[in-house]
């Protein structure tokens, strides 16, 4: 499936330009945007361990670094898009180390990152998905306001 999308690519300088632009489009609207947890597998998030002014949320920055915050601890890492539109690898995020009664729903928060294989951005909504489904999203995020 690749072998089309790259010959399509190297076939001329300008379909090789709307390739870049392709990829470039897809960072772009991954990193203009703070993502706001939402839901995490099949658990939606409702409050969060600071205030409803200072939800989970995840950023990617365009050195391609991840940063965020789950319900108890701030976290980065790094991620990677892919050749083919959707493509998105996350690495295992470092997180701080603070105790709290919402632990459980961050260590699957963190857990789903690296499982990411994939995403998709639509009408305001970032679905990260795993290789297992590409129907259910692992992790759904809203873009803030």
């Amino acid at each position: 499936m690749r072998t089309p999308f790259l010959i399509a690519c190297v076939a001329g300088l300008g379909v090789l330009g709307s390739c870049q632009d392709k990829e470039n489009s897809g960072k772009a609207a991954l990193t203009g945007t703070r993502w706001m947890l939402v839901q995490v597998e099949d658990t939606p998030l409702t409050i969060s361990s600071y205030s409803d002014t200072y939800r989970s949320y995840l950023q990617f920055t365009e050195d391609n670094r991840t940063e965020g915050l789950g319900p108890c601890n701030s976290f980065g890492g790094s991620y990677t898009l892919g050749a083919s539109g959707g493509a998105l690898r996350i690495s295992e995020q470092a997180a701080t180390r603070i105790n709290c009664a919402a632990l459980g729903i961050e260590t699957l928060y963190l857990n789903a990152l690296p499982r990411t294989v994939g995403y998709e951005i639509k009408d305001r909504e970032l679905r990260l998905f795993d290789a297992s489904n590409s129907l259910k999203p692992l992790l759904l995020f809203r873009a803030a306001e």
